[in-house]
């Protein structure tokens, strides 16, 4: 694997699998930007038995996810934060959602942070593009899989400390106009498939949480992956950053004696 290639679906292949398998570097996002690669990958996803995103959206309880979006009993987000800097925030806020903070004054400040990531995109398409790719898959029949469980991902946010969440949407909220650059520009890397700056990228925002999200889940995820790969033909999205890198998904498969060539 050469260091500087760019690009977001890689081909693995190997001896004693059943066919050559696919990873394909998404972005979660509905954003016309995102999706300059996805006729490529449905070729992809026709030629294969299966077709797995990180968890099962089909399967997942969504349920757990609004729970797992709540601060603890007894805590709200206003009595984290002075009531001037609420107040300061919740202007800026409203400014670029239409909605007042108090609205949200139960979840956690990732779930807040998120979703203004999200207004910085634009909605061009219905659905994400993971999601996009997956009902694709559905259509043509394939069997559908999750690399991780949802329920293994709602595990991880949690062991992401409140007061870590709160600096991460206080950061953000201090300086919208930085925010918004920084979010435009891991578009602008995805766009150009720079899969090495969009690693490097996503490494320096997680900060002290890059074990728990990036590095630990590569490993887990290059695990089910290669084991996937031995049952059956298969194209597998995963967020972009988790790609490239010397603890990257790639890297890893190659590790165990795969061979991955860009597509």
């Amino acid at each position: 694997m050469k260091k500087n290639k760019k690009s977001l679906l890689w081909k693995i292949s190997g001896k004693n699998l059943p066919g050559d398998s696919y990873l394909f570097g998404t972005m979660h996002v509905s954003d016309e930007r995102a999706f300059h690669a996805e006729e490529l990958v449905k070729e992809k996803i026709r030629s294969c038995d299966a077709f797995a995103l990180e968890f099962n959206i089909e399967t997942a309880d969504m349920n757990l996810k609004s729970d797992a979006m709540n601060l603890p009993e007894g805590v709200t987000l206003d009595s984290l934060i002075s009531p001037k800097r609420f107040n300061k925030i919740n202007k800026r806020f409203r400014r670029m959602t239409g909605l007042d903070l108090m609205q949200f004054n139960h979840s956690i400040p990732m779930q807040i942070t998120n979703f203004i990531t999200s207004i910085i995109f634009s909605n061009d398409r219905l659905k994400s593009l993971d999601e996009t790719l997956f009902l694709y898959a559905k259509e043509e029949n394939k069997i559908l899989l999750g690399i991780e469980t949802f329920e293994e991902q709602l595990e991880i946010m949690s062991k992401i400390p409140i007061k870590t969440q709160l600096q991460g949407m206080l950061k953000a909220f201090k300086s919208i106009k930085q925010f918004r650059k920084q979010a435009l520009k891991m578009a602008d890397l995805y766009a150009k498939a720079d899969i090495q700056q969009l690693y490097k990228s996503g490494k320096k925002s997680l900060g002290s949480e890059r074990k728990l999200l990036l590095y630990d889940r590569n490993e887990l995820m290059a695990d089910r992956i290669s084991k996937m790969m031995k049952e059956q033909s298969i194209v597998c999205a995963i967020g972009a950053a988790h790609l490239a890198g010397k603890k990257g998904v790639l890297r890893l498969l190659k590790s165990k004696g795969f061979k991955v060539k860009p597509v």
